[in-house]
Formats: C-alpha cells, structure tokens, sequence
C-alpha cells in the first residue's frame, strides 16, 4: 500500500533527522568538555549543529503530518456538524500543502543560488553550502509532497462522504484518540508509570 510505505519513509527520515540532532548535541558536549579541561579547542560544533536543526527539523515535518501531531486551532471547527468539519480539515491540509509548495520555492531559490555561486560557508569548515540546503530542501520537498498526499486522499474520501477517513488523514487527534494514545503508550512502558 503506497500510504504504509510513505509513513514508513517518513519515518526514516524523521529518525535519521533526530539522530542528526542527537549527534550535533554530543559533539556540542565533547566541544565544551574539551575546551573547559583545556585539552583540546575545536569549534566544528555550532556550524554542524545548526545544519543538523534546519535538516532534522524539515526531515520530520512529513511524519508529523501523517500523525496530526502538527499545531492547529479547531476550537471553531470542533463544535460544527461532521460534514463541514470534514471540509475544512480538507482545506487546512491543502493549505499546508500550498504553504509547504512556497517553503520549497523559497528553499529552492537559495540553493540554487548557493549551487550557481559555489558559496561555502565562512567558517574554517569552508562546507559548500549546497550540501546542507540541498539536504533541507528535499525535507521540505517531501513535506510538501506528503501534505499533497495527504490533501488529495481526504478529499477523495470527502468525495465518497466517508467522514470516518476524512478525520483519520486530516484532523487533528480529538481528546479521546490521544487519551487513548497515552494510555498505550503507558500500557507499552509500565516501568515509566511507576
């Protein structure tokens, strides 16, 4: 099924990208703990980590849609009738999408300049910046790409009037579904309750 294996790129990539930060952050320490012992002086730490935000953060963009873990305000929306509920969670999707396709241009722009230029960065490192606008360009373009994904199959279920599938791609989690989450979530680690 192409949703099943686009979450699961998706998900890849978010963890790649958190493995990323997580990396950025380790050398930020062993950076700091080397500098303050007074046996090393290194400073590759704010530059690569700075990469790793912009690159990690875009690269989990795509599995925060397909978990409606992105931030929206519904109060309006949630006291409406299913039907037009359904038709403006169609509309919030497609308007991230839209917002998603300015984001790429705009990324796009930049590394293309960047791509032309051979600009580097202005840091003993000299990294071509290309590299990591190149990396954060396809997070968002995948972004975008999933959030078009996600617009055109809640709105061929609007079409069919399936409500029930409307809800499960574009709305956000209601308190229940993320009442029941936690619960799971607590069931799957009881040590963590205690």
């Amino acid at each position: 099924m192409l949703e099943a294996r686009l979450r699961r790129v998706s998900l890849l990539l978010s963890r790649t990208g958190g493995g990323m930060l997580l990396a950025a952050a380790l050398l930020v320490a062993v950076e700091v703990t080397l500098r303050k012992t007074n046996i090393a002086v290194f400073s590759l730490g704010t530059e690569l980590s700075s990469y790793a935000l912009a690159v990690g953060a875009t690269w989990a963009f795509a599995h925060v849609v397909f978990e409606r873990a992105h931030v929206r305000v519904d109060v309006a929306t949630q006291r409406l009738a299913p039907l037009p509920r359904a038709v403006f969670d169609v509309v919030a999707m497609a308007s991230l999408a839209v917002f998603g396709t300015f984001l790429c241009m705009g990324a796009w722009n930049t590394f293309h300049a960047s791509l032309l230029t051979g600009t580097i960065s202005n840091t003993s490192m000299a990294i071509p910046l290309a590299i990591p606008q190149g990396l954060w360009l396809f997070g968002i373009g995948w972004f975008t790409l999933i959030a078009f994904y996600c617009t055109l199959t809640a709105a061929a279920a609007l079409a069919r009037r399936d409500l029930a599938e409307v809800s499960r791609i574009a709305a956000p989690p209601s308190v229940d579904e993320e009442i029941s989450q936690a619960a799971g979530d607590i069931g799957e680690h009881p040590k963590a309750a205690t």
